[in-house]
C-alpha cells in the first residue's frame, strides 16, 4: 500500500517497528521516520494498518504516538480491522484534539494490496472522504462511503464472517470428497472452475489442492476478526450461529499451532477432526 501511494508521487514518511521492512519504500524515495510521532509530524494525512485494536491505541496515543506530533486538520485513516466500538472510541478522543479521523478497512490481501485494486469500507465524514478519495485511489480501486464513523469497521466484519464461513465450507467440501475416495485435488481444480466459485474460493482451493498453506490472509487475523463479529454480535443483539462455529474452529486451529498459516490451514483442522492425516 505504502509503495503505491509512492509511485503515484505522495510525499511519505513511513514507519514500521522493523526498520529492515522499510528499505524497498526508502528505495521509492520515501522518509524514514524513528517513530509514529515523527510520521505525524512530516505529515497531513496518516495511514495505520495495524493487527489489533491493542496496536491501534499504542500507535495513536503512546508517549511517542501519533497524536504526540499530530497537529490540528490532520486526518487519520485507520485500515486496520477492528471493532466498530474501538473504531469511534480512537475517532473520538482524536476529535477532541481537532484531528479528524476515517475508519477504512480494505478488502482484499497480498495480492490486491499490490496491484492497488484494493476496496475501502469507509466511515467517518463525506467531506473528509471526498478531501482523501485521490489518495485511497492510490491504493484502491472501489471506495465506498458507509456511514459515519465505526460504519467501515461495522461492514468490514460482515465481509470477514462470509469469509469465514467460505473457507470453512470450503475445507469440509474437499474433506468430504476425501472420505468419500474422491482425490482432494481434483475436488478442489472441479469447485474452483464451478459456477459456485468466487474469486476467494479459487484461490483458497488452489492453496489446499497444493498444501500452500503461505500466509496471505493469516489464520490468526481472522480468528481474531471472528472474536470481535461474535462480540459485535451479541452488543448488537444478533444471533450468528455460523459464525459462533467458525469462531470455535478457528480457536481450535489457533490451539493446533496453525496461527501463522494462511486462513486456508482451516482445511487441517478440519481434515484432523474426521480422522485424516494432515
Amino acid at each position: 500500500m505504502a509503495a503505491n501511494v509512492a509511485r503515484a508521487g505522495y510525499p511519505l514518511t513511513v514507519y514500521n517497528r522493523s526498520p529492515e521492512k522499510l528499505e524497498p519504500l526508502l528505495q521509492l524515495g520515501a522518509q524514514a521516520a524513528a517513530s509514529p510521532r515523527a510520521v505525524a509530524e512530516a505529515s497531513e494525512v496518516v495511514i495505520t494498518m495495524l493487527s489489533d485494536a491493542t496496536a491501534v491505541e499504542a500507535t495513536v496515543f503512546a508517549a511517542e504516538g501519533l497524536l504526540a506530533g499530530a497537529r490540528p486538520g490532520m486526518v487519520l485513516i485507520d485500515s486496520s480491522t477492528i471493532a466498530p466500538d474501538q473504531s469511534r472510541s480512537v475517532a473520538a478522543r482524536l476529535a477532541d484534539q481537532g484531528i479528524q479521523m476515517l475508519d477504512a478497512p480494505v478488502m482484499g490481501s497480498t495480492g490486491p494490496a499490490a496491484a492497488g485494486t484494493l476496496t475501502f469500507l469507509v466511515g467517518g465524514e463525506e467531506k473528509v472522504l471526498a478531501a482523501c478519495r485521490a489518495l485511497l485511489s492510490a491504493m484502491g480501486k472501489d471506495i465506498y462511503h458507509l456511514g459515519p464513523n465505526g460504519s467501515g469497521a461495522s461492514l468490514k466484519l460482515c465481509m470477514n464472517l462470509m469469509v469465514a464461513a467460505e473457507v470453512v465450507a470450503l475445507s469440509e467440501a474437499v474433506v468430504m470428497a476425501r472420505k468419500a475416495g474422491i482425490d482432494p485435488a481434483q475436488a478442489c481444480q472441479i469447485i474452483a472452475g464451478s459456477n459456485i466459485a468466487s474469486n476467494f474460493i479459487t484461490r483458497k482451493a488452489n492453496n489446499i489442492a497444493q498444501r500452500d498453506f503461505s500466509p496471505a490472509f493469516p489464520l490468526k487475523h481472522l480468528h481474531k476478526d471472528l472474536g470481535l463479529i461474535v462480540r459485535t454480535a451479541h452488543e448488537l443483539h444478533t444471533s450468528l450461529p455460523t459464525s459462533a462455529v467458525s469462531h470455535q474452529l478457528f480457536s481450535a486451529a489457533m490451539a493446533e499451532g496453525y496461527a501463522a498459516e494462511d486462513c486456508s490451514a482451516i482445511f487441517r483442522l478440519i481434515s484432523q477432526l474426521s480422522g485424516l492425516e494432515e
